[in-house]
């Protein structure tokens, strides 16, 4: 039992520290996604959303699926929230970033307290997708709600290429939660296994 404690704290501390050194790193080396899209000539605003947030759902159902614990996707969603506005202080939409974790672990404790639906790959899966849908779609509202009036009005401008990023980010979110799902299996907790049938003797 102390093992698996040890195993799952371990866990926890490196898809923590994923989460709040990510977005530094890239900016430093400079591969971040805003700058690469800008490159590229496709920039738009919240672009990179349609990277971080399946990521981050990836991450986080990984991590859930293995300990358990519907409490890491608000937890991880604060200090990923809180590195953001450290390293991107002009920037307005983290709290975004953390009402999705919110809402998702919000979904992930109800998944956990229907035995049937948290052996469900399924709905495991669309929880991932729920993550990076809502990752982008708040991610949107905070940046309309306090951003900038240029960025806003590119946003409401284009609502065909906001909903596309938001719709993709979901669609992205489910099929990385779908391999999650098959990732963990070996790992994961005893509450997301399917229970063996008994036959009589």
């Amino acid at each position: 039992m102390k093992s698996m404690q040890r195993d799952n704290v371990t866990w926890i501390v490196v898809v923590t520290l994923i989460a709040v050194t990510i977005n530094p790193v890239l900016k430093f080396i400079g591969l971040l996604p805003a700058d690469v899209f800008r490159n590229l000539g496709i920039s738009f605003p919240g672009q990179p959303q349609i990277v971080f947030g399946p990521l981050m759902a990836f991450l986080l159902l990984a991590l859930f699926l293995k300990t358990g614990s519907a409490m890491v996707f608000p937890v991880i969603g604060f200090l990923r929230a809180l590195s953001l506005s450290f390293v991107f202080p002009a920037n307005v939409e983290h709290s975004g970033t953390l009402l999705a974790a919110i809402v998702a672990g919000g979904a992930a404790a109800l998944l956990l307290n229907n035995p049937q639906w948290a052996r469900s790959q399924l709905w495991l899966s669309l929880l991932a997708g729920l993550y990076a849908g809502l990752y982008a779609a708040f991610n949107y509202l905070s940046t309309v709600v306090f951003g900038p009036a240029g960025q806003t009005a590119v946003i409401l401008g284009s609502p065909l290429q906001t909903l596309g990023i938001v719709v993709g980010s979901f669609v992205l979110g489910t099929l990385l939660g779908l391999l999650a799902c098959r990732v963990m299996r070996p790992l994961q907790a005893k509450v997301f296994m399917v229970s063996s049938p008994r036959y009589a003797a």
